[in-house]
């Protein structure tokens, strides 16, 4: 305890005032908020609304300082670091510092959330792009691109990782040559420090203090490091794994022990730490498969650890993960209570109560209970704007939640503290868009592996019956290659607008079951491309249905196979 306020009174200089949350997971990196004066329950409309805001799409978290809310989003023009006033929602000033990223694709917009540090906001893009603004009217004071100036590993998926400032430096994951982690100067971006030879993934630097030496852990693709702070010296490693893996979920400290979890069903790791003359050495304590964390991260609090268990390979992009909202004893990993009432969350403390925010949009309120599930409250707020997966942001009382498409500001104190005059409102979150999942009954565990080769025949069998259908109905209607004039040009812009239509479903079919294909099944066009330009000027009816059919065969196989042979160029 003495070690955290003392840590804290160190980040004070650099921290606008106690009601603020520069950092997605607070001044200490724990999902703690000094927060007091919270409500134990809301009416069943739940909290007033203060504000909200329409957004474009981004997973990036709300930060609060100075009377101001931050985060990243995009549109077709660009990617924008954007000022809010946090008491009214208003447009303080809005950067551009990007070009969108993945804009329709399975996961649009920025990762990363801004930090904000001694009266500056620093950011990270999907491309790598880091760079610092003034807080105060959004200039741009320095940029860097980590990934080119670095050579960035493991971050395929484009660069998540939030920077983590501190004492003038800025932390990052890269997974570079000689620079897995790098300390970056706040004051131009020019590099302090780089260390390490391992590929990073998607969990942000995290500082601890160890014994009172200042460390940052690295939470890499196959390790977990440890480097000195001051120096970048690296003073410790575990290898974790030697094929691809990922990891995003942040991991929790008590100051001599340290908790990992994992996606994949793997599961979490506890180590304790010791300093000796030798150096740091770490004991596993106890490691499991009773805690699985993707995107969303745990909490712990009182020697209790609060999260959401993945009992699927990843977070689905469409449909609410499967698993079990659990607290677990943080020195032998013991299952203390488990609840299906709770999807995938991410998970905040403030004034004796849990905040847990669903990738679904509903509001929670529950006591942190080691003994059983106690539910104070719950609201649905947010709904059809994708998955909820930015961390929600608590300030004055004040808490920020985003989807895809919109931000909303809920008051959390008590109603009777707002002005009378002051006009709040209630959000009723209504699904107003088409499942597409409903169309397809299975979700590959997996999303961006190729499909097997069984799945393949069987989608093979199904296109040549419904092919065999539509040649019959062709047939039928005299729709052959003897139809001329004015109906052969009807009927082959109705063809040409449903192959269109057909396409563009099944790219909607794969973002909707998680398939990272996507647009991948155009490439088979291009080796089958020319087949049926020969088909076309081919007289034999016979010849040219033999043209179109081979044609066919090697446009699906091409497309089938692609993920596959392009996984393996990737590896």
């Amino acid at each position: 305890m003495f070690r955290s306020v003392f840590l804290f009174c160190l980040l004070l200089p650099a921290v606008a005032s106690a009601a603020d949350s520069p950092h997605v997971r607070g001044p200490l990196y724990d999902a703690i908020s000094r927060e007091i004066g919270l409500v134990d329950h809301w009416p069943e409309a739940g909290p007033p609304i203060l504000w909200t805001r329409e957004l474009g799409p981004g997973y990036s978290a709300f930060i609060v300082a100075d009377g101001k809310a931050f985060t990243l989003f995009q549109t077709t023009g660009g990617m924008f670091l954007i000022a809010l006033d946090v008491d009214t929602g208003a447009e303080i000033w809005k950067e551009r510092v990007d070009w969108p990223w993945q804009p329709g694709g399975m996961y649009p917009g920025p990762y990363a959330s801004p930090t904000w540090w001694d009266g500056k906001v620093y950011y990270a893009t999907p491309t790598g792009i880091v760079g610092c603004v003034q807080a105060a009217d959004g200039r741009s004071l320095w940029t860097v691109n980590v990934r080119e100036k670095f050579g960035s590993r493991g971050t395929e998926f484009g660069y998540a990782s939030t920077p983590t400032v501190e004492e003038g430096r800025v932390f990052l994951p890269v997974g570079g040559s000689r620079a897995a982690m790098v300390a970056l100067s706040t004051a131009d971006g020019s590099t302090l420090w780089a260390n390490g030879e391992d590929p990073v993934s998607y969990c942000p630097a995290y500082p601890i203090t160890l014994d009172g030496r200042r460390l940052v852990v690295g939470f890499f693709k196959n390790s977990l490091v440890l480097f000195d702070a001051k120096t970048g010296e690296r003073v410790w490693r575990e290898m974790l794994s030697s094929s691809y893996d990922e990891h995003a979920a942040w991991p929790l400290f008590d100051g001599r022990h340290l908790l990992i979890a994992s996606p994949f069903r793997i599961g979490s790791q506890l180590f304790r730490f010791t300093t000796t003359e030798a150096g740091i050495t770490a004991k596993t304590i106890w490691n499991g498969r009773q805690l699985s964390n993707d995107v969303c991260s745990s909490l712990l609090h009182d020697g209790s650890v609060y999260g959401f268990d993945l009992q699927q390979a990843q977070a689905s992009t469409h449909r609410t993960a499967k698993g079990a909202f659990k607290c677990l004893d943080f020195l032998t990993g013991k299952v203390r209570w488990e609840t299906g009432e709770v999807g995938q969350s991410s998970v905040l403390h403030a004034d004796g109560k849990l905040i847990l925010w669903t990738e679904s949009g509903e509001l929670i309120l529950a006591k942190p209970n080691p003994e059983r599930y106690e539910e104070l409250a719950r609201v649905k707020v947010l709904s059809g704007g994708g998955m909820c997966w930015a961390a929600p942001a608590l300030a004055d009382k004040r808490l920020i939640v985003r989807d895809h498409k919109r931000a909303v500001c809920l008051y959390l104190g008590p109603p009777s503290d707002l002005d009378p005059a002051r006009p709040t409102y209630t959000i009723t979150a209504t699904e107003n868009h088409f499942d597409w999942t409903r169309l397809v009954p299975k979700e590959p565990d997996y999303a961006n592996d190729a499909p097997r080769a069984d799945e393949i025949a069987v989608w093979f069998a199904w296109s040549v019956g419904l092919f065999a259908i539509a040649f019959r109905i062709a047939l039928t209607l005299g729709l052959d290659h003897t139809v001329h004039g004015w109906r052969r040009q009807v009927f082959g812009r109705l063809a040409l607008l449903l192959f269109i239509t057909l396409c563009y479903g099944y790219y909607h079919l794969c973002m909707a079951v998680g398939y990272a294909m996507a647009w991948g099944f155009l490439f088979g066009f291009v080796p089958a491309l020319p087949f049926a330009v020969v088909a076309n000027r081919v007289a034999n009816p016979k010849l040219r249905w033999l043209l179109d059919g081979l044609g066919f065969v090697i446009y699906f196989w091409t497309s089938a196979l692609f993920p596959g042979v392009k996984a393996n160029w990737g590896e």
